[in-house]
């Protein structure tokens, strides 16, 4: 059964004493821990017992998740049962296992992002009895309820300047952008000073996030040496490249949007209206320019190019940096002819 992510903790707490297996997945993988710990904490309220699986350990020893479920604790009638990165093999032992589970007993499974082909989430989703939900990484409406509720937090308004910067600077990961806001509000929560753009910026100093944004500013405006040098150092911090070119795609994309209104009018400020998050005002000049001297066929071009490497890191996970490395240098060096 597809559950909402929004409506998970609502619809696990409608159970009593028999709870439903849950899968929890996507490629927000700070919104899947978050949802976990949430679940987690719910049940337990009488320090149930924990127990930890992998999918790879179940299929190599499918009795123990069995034994596991059977086994009646001595000191507890609670338990949790938590089965990290399943494989499609899993399904039947879950068949098996799923059917018989005595009162009292949670399993929880927690998974990255899972395509529609992937048995374990057909599996959950045409079930009724199981719950599937689905975490995708953080978005404008998502961002803008977290900007809500710092301000609920420390009980203060926020300027547009500042929930638009806030806007495009949260991290696409909620654990990493629950951190950032954690900061804000141990900064303004307990006492009366004024949020100001400049202080939130030197917070936001140390979120990789900047980085990338960075990169794609630099990348299209055809300076390769600067994204070489700026791109090491986001590697130094331990960013995944897949995060750099998904950073980079959502920039084309936009670029490719905006490029298509202009067609209809010869007005930036309206072709960038339909764009959430708005482009920041710091920034509207170079996204201004890159989206007037990069010819829509290129654009399109470097859209194929970053799709196709993404496709090959998940492919090659040794050649990751480097392929990553070469795509957005390759992107830069096409840029030089529009920026000399």
């Amino acid at each position: 059964m597809l559950i909402k992510e929004n409506l998970l903790i609502q619809k696990f707490k409608e159970q009593k004493n028999h709870y439903s297996p849950i899968l929890i997945y996507g490629p927000n993988e700070g919104l899947v821990r978050d949802n976990f710990l949430k679940l987690k904490e719910i049940f337990n309220q009488n320090n149930a017992e924990e127990i930890s699986f992998t999918g790879k350990l179940i299929n190599d020893q499918p009795e123990a998740l069995i034994d596991e479920i059977q086994t009646v604790s001595m000191f507890n009638d609670q338990k949790i049962i938590i089965i990290e990165q399943p494989i499609d093999r899993n399904i039947e032992l879950f068949e098996e296992a799923f059917t018989a589970l005595p009162d009292h007993t949670l399993i929880i499974i927690l998974a990255s992002n899972l395509t529609k082909t992937s048995k374990i989430r057909k599996f959950f989703e045409n079930s009724e009895q199981y719950f599937s939900c689905a975490n995708y990484e953080d978005d404008f409406r998502s961002n803008s309820q977290q900007i809500q509720n710092l301000e609920k937090s420390i009980n203060k308004t926020l300027n547009r300047d500042i929930k638009n910067y806030l806007n495009q600077n949260l991290s696409s990961d909620r654990m990493i952008s629950k951190n950032e806001i954690e900061k804000l509000i141990l900064l303004y929560a307990e006492n009366d000073q004024i949020p100001e753009l400049e202080n939130i910026k030197l917070i936001f100093n140390d979120n990789p996030d900047l980085g990338l944004n960075k990169i794609s500013q630099l990348a299209f405006s055809g300076q390769p040496k600067k994204v070489s040098i700026n791109l090491n150092k986001i590697f130094a911090e331990g960013v995944s490249p897949v995060a750099i070119i998904r950073v980079m795609l959502n920039y084309v994309l936009r670029i490719q949007t905006t490029q298509i209104a202009l067609k209809k009018t010869n007005d930036f400020d309206s072709a960038i209206k339909s764009l959430k998050p708005p482009v920041f005002w710091k920034d509207k000049d170079n996204f201004k320019l890159h989206c007037k001297k990069w010819p829509i066929n290129q654009t399109i071009l470097n859209f194929n190019l970053l799709v196709d490497t993404e496709l090959n890191c998940k492919s090659d996970y040794n050649l990751t940096n480097i392929l990553c490395e070469r795509a957005l240098i390759n992107i830069a060096v096409r840029g030089q002819k529009y920026f000399q």
